[in-house]
């Protein structure tokens, strides 16, 4: 009886991995794809004058990149998912107190209502054709701010996570250090947050997570097994 059990509990992990790693890489998908195409609209850089921001908002105001919107917003229902089982992976690997993924899954869904919550940048394009220059400066000034505001949350996450990972090895402790390197960076750049040099750890940390997926997806049995019996990698 107990083997059954034990069998059956292994394949809930096992399916746990490898829904986490799916609807991890459909959230990059679902995020980055809108992304792309908004930018094709002449997205200015964070220091925009007002004039700037207004095209920029005028530009949007079309069928297809509101879609668009709506489909970022949809990105963050998956990167809940994806927190909520990598954290329950990272956890069965911590043992108890579980309390390094847990803060991990708390700062993730906090990024997730960043993405679900903040509107102003819809709300400015929707109402583009009557925008006046300083309402959309500041719709565009509060929208950048909110994002930068996300990094210190995904800082959180990628910290916490590269913390378990360095720790019980579940994934390879190099994993760990790239995790713990783009969250660090995320978190001094909210800092200079005009300067453009965010991009380098904000990159990392959604290659970091595409690899994490894969793996998840690739070698699910092996992370339940060390996660289980808490086994270095």
């Amino acid at each position: 009886m107990s083997i059954i059990t034990e069998k059956t509990e292994s394949d809930s992990w096992a399916r746990l991995t490898r829904v986490t790693g799916v609807t991890g890489l459909i959230t990059v998908v679902l995020l980055f794809g809108p992304i792309i195409a908004i930018s094709t609209l002449g997205e200015p850089l964070f220091v925009a004058t007002a004039e700037q921001a207004r095209t920029f908002f005028v530009n949007g105001n079309v069928a297809w990149a509101q879609t668009a919107t709506a489909v970022t917003a949809l990105a963050g229902i998956g990167f809940v998912w994806f927190v909520v089982g990598f954290a329950l992976v990272l956890g069965r690997a911590e043992g108890t107190p579980p309390w390094r993924s847990a803060i991990a899954l708390v700062s993730g869904v906090l990024v997730a209502g960043y993405l679900l919550v903040d509107a102003s940048w819809e709300a400015a394009s929707f109402g583009a054709a009557d925008l006046d220059p300083a309402v959309a400066s500041y719709a565009f000034d509060v929208g950048n701010l909110g994002f930068a505001n996300a990094w210190l949350s995904l800082a959180s996450f990628a910290v916490c996570c590269g913390w378990v990972v360095l720790a019980t090895g579940v994934l390879g402790r190099w994993l760990g250090w790239w995790a713990i390197v783009s969250g660090v960076g995320l978190a001094l750049c909210r800092f200079f947050w005009t300067a453009e040099i965010w991009f380098a750890p904000y990159g990392l940390f959604w290659i970091w997570m595409i690899i994490v997926c894969v793996l998840l997806l690739r070698s699910r049995p092996r992370i339940y097994q060390r996660a289980q019996a808490g086994i270095p990698g």
